[in-house]
């Protein structure tokens, strides 16, 4: 998996432990998918991983947040690297995916919301600063009751600051499942979408 500077980039940033790497196997190639690590504990992906997907480059970027064994100085570290890498390389970004554990997302964030902004929070509004689209996928949902699913994208919305927001359209929350496959042709067809007007610019 080489690293390249001359196809568009697909960035999957998220806390860990959120699916960001079985997103990323489900959309890569299967010669590469195979050899995208996917671990139960948190801190599998320790740095930004670029895998050619044909028209665009994937980069799997590590997780931030709580990373079992790791210390506070690493994790600062991974957030410092997952800045640094959306700042220098936001010009090559056509897309990008933040991955949210839908079923755990609302105790994460109360957590932290009246102690600081949380990440999530500021990796978004970061993202809109360099004009990055962005998808905000809310995964694991088939762990959630039927009834709950609305909620808790409701949720996010108010959270996230998402609910009228010029620069994200509505259908850019989506209700995911990478273990089942949920979502995948809609993820996919607006993945093709942004590849296409990013290109043609």
């Amino acid at each position: 998996m080489s690293l390249s500077t001359k196809k568009p980039l697909l960035a999957v940033i998220g806390r860990s432990n959120t699916g960001k790497s079985s997103l990323c196997r489900l959309l890569a190639p299967r010669s590469a998918a195979r050899l995208i690590k996917v671990g139960k504990k948190p801190g599998v992906t320790r740095g930004p991983r670029e895998i050619d997907n044909g028209d665009y480059t994937i980069v799997d970027l590590p997780g931030f947040g709580y990373m079992a064994h790791a210390s506070k100085k690493f994790q600062g570290d991974v957030q410092d690297r997952i800045i640094g890498f959306i700042e220098e390389r936001h010009r090559e970004v056509f897309l990008a995916i933040e991955v949210l554990n839908i079923e755990a997302f609302r105790t994460a964030f109360d957590k932290h919301k009246d102690a600081s902004i949380p990440f999530d929070k500021e990796l978004f509004d970061f993202l809109q600063e360099f004009e990055i689209p962005t998808v905000v996928l809310a995964n694991k949902a088939d762990k959630l009751r039927e009834n709950a699913v609305d909620a808790e994208m409701a949720y996010v919305t108010e959270a996230l600051g998402l609910r009228g927001l010029p620069s994200f359209p509505p259908g850019n929350l989506l209700p995911f499942s990478a273990k089942e496959g949920a979502g995948v042709a809609v993820l996919k067809e607006k993945i093709r979408t942004y590849l296409e007007a990013f290109t043609r610019d």
